[in-house]
């Protein structure tokens, strides 16, 4: 990265936006809300009809990284994060995907082939990145720092980490972008997005990192640079070209912004029909006057207001002569759950995440179902877990064993010291007993082994076994009785 030449350059754009920035500036004087409508409505505007889900198939054109630019990146990551904050819908998948996906953290096991090394390396790791905070901050733990870590990824697209000395430090995605004002293309090697990477290669070289500054660039006094091998970049391409990735939900915006629309509606209309409207017709045609000496023998105030009032509800006058019927309607309509149901269907695709995870309404639903609903979810979990967390985490072991090794806190010669396990959570049964009768079966058939029922719950074999010897020697040292040998006594068999 040494040798990065900074050089001007005019940024597409520039002036289109610098005028619209004008007009609002001048808008802005005479009415301030005004102007703040028009910046609100032209973002959501722009960050949604200009990307690629919304452009028509004839306006489709460049590769890679061209529907991500900094701005449109910029964009879509703010909508998602002020949805997360004030939509309960998106806040809620997120947590659900991050508490399914983490849970409470992930276990890691040294696998150096020496169990006196392995007990001294895990001990190492728990004192330094459990026991204690392990980020520049000095507030979380690691496991603390993961589920995050994880949860901005998610929300904004992608996430960082730098590996400091003796410490992680975060990177939220808007603080990674090309310097405010440099040129992005060089000889060898191109910046896009604040990833600078070989031409010829693709090879990524390193990122620019500093404050966030507009159109979702960051400030050129602010930034550095930092190589690839010193950070971690969390994000999950969909093309092999890819050098930052987009928010999860960027395929739902529209549908949630449709159905929250229509939320409101059938609100407002049943909070409308909940109210009483009385309707008052006059049959003559000559009025006298209003009486404005008595207080209210006209019906009117000295301001001429009428004094007649319901809450909630209306009292609507009728000119000589009219008549009004009232029509009754039912709101919500029938249609309205159903309609509903489907629309959160579509909203949770992207996180592949079945309609009683994504309402937590598990009224009506069969064992069977339930566990068809869980296998899906669960293979996209496990996905993101081997594409995602376990590499994250197996960085980041490596980064610190070596630490602790270079501290000599770790004292060993043994080349297979980086060796370890990265163990990720695993779900409970759907119905622990028909569960185990199932693995039961299979192991009598032969078609399962033990190693891979411990698996599927996020545990080893191996460490099992272990444990078991251990704990049969302490009931022979202790004269503790043995484990009852055969099956379980299951109430109701």
């Amino acid at each position: 990265m040494a040798g990065f030449r900074e050089i001007p350059f005019r940024m597409k754009n520039k002036w289109p936006a610098r005028t619209s920035e004008l007009i609002d500036d001048l808008v802005g004087i005479l009415s301030p809300k005004k102007a703040f409508q028009r910046k609100l409505f032209r973002f959501g505007y722009d960050a949604i009809d200009r990307h690629r889900l919304r452009k028509k198939r004839k306006d489709l054109g460049g590769t890679g990284d061209s529907h991500l630019t900094e701005d449109a990146h910029y964009k879509l990551r703010e909508i998602t994060r002020e949805m997360c904050r004030n939509n309960p819908l998106v806040n809620g998948l997120l947590k659900i995907e991050r508490n399914g996906i983490i849970g409470s953290g992930v276990s890691v096991q040294a696998r150096t082939g020496d169990d006196g090394l392995n007990v001294e390396i895990e001990s190492a790791w728990r004192d330094e990145m459990m026991d204690q905070p392990c980020d520049v901050t000095d507030r979380f733990n690691f496991s603390q720092y993961l589920r995050k870590h994880f949860l901005s990824y998610r929300r904004d697209g992608d996430a960082a980490t730098i590996f400091l000395d003796d410490r992680l430090q975060a990177v939220e995605s808007e603080q990674i972008g090309t310097p405010f004002g440099m040129n992005r293309d060089f000889q060898n090697y191109q910046v896009t997005n604040g990833v600078a990477y070989n031409k010829l290669t693709g090879q990524v070289v390193g990122y620019y990192i500093g404050l966030p500054d507009k159109y979702g660039y960051i400030k050129r006094e602010s930034y550095k640079q930092y190589l690839a091998g010193n950070v971690h970049l969390m994000f999950d391409p969909e093309r092999f070209s890819y050098s930052r990735g987009e928010p999860v939900l960027t395929p739902s915006i529209n549908f949630i912004d449709t159905l929250c629309d229509y939320i409101d509606a059938e609100f407002v209309a049943a909070k409308v029909n909940a109210c009483f409207s009385m309707f008052i017709s006059q049959e003559y045609s000559d009025m006298p006057e209003p009486y404005v000496k008595g207080i209210s023998a006209s019906g009117y105030d000295e301001d001429d207001n009428r004094l007649e009032k319901m809450e909630p509800g209306s009292i609507i006058y009728g000119r000589p002569g009219e008549n009004a019927t009232g029509i009754g309607q039912s709101r919500p309509n029938a249609q309205f759950d159903p309609f509903v149901l489907r629309m959160l269907t579509l909203i949770g695709r992207p996180l592949c995440m079945p309609l009683m995870l994504i309402t937590m309404d598990f009224a009506g639903s069969t064992f069977m179902n339930a566990r068809l609903a869980y296998q899906k979810v669960q293979e996209e979990w496990q996905s993101q877990q081997d594409d995602i967390v376990k590499p994250f985490v197996s960085r980041v072991w490596r980064w610190k064993i070596r630490r602790l090794v270079e501290s000599k806190r770790i004292r060993t010669n043994n080349e297979r010291v980086l060796w370890h396990e990265v163990l990720c959570r695993r779900w409970p049964y759907v119905d622990p007993y028909k569960e185990a009768v199932a693995h039961e079966q299979q192991l009598y058939n032969g078609t399962i082994t033990r190693t891979e029922i411990c698996a599927s719950q996020g545990r080893d074999f191996t460490d099992i076994t272990d444990e078991l010897d251990r704990e049969e020697n302490y009931r022979a040292e202790k004269n503790v009785p043995r484990k009852p040998q055969g099956k379980p006594i299951i109430e109701g068999d």
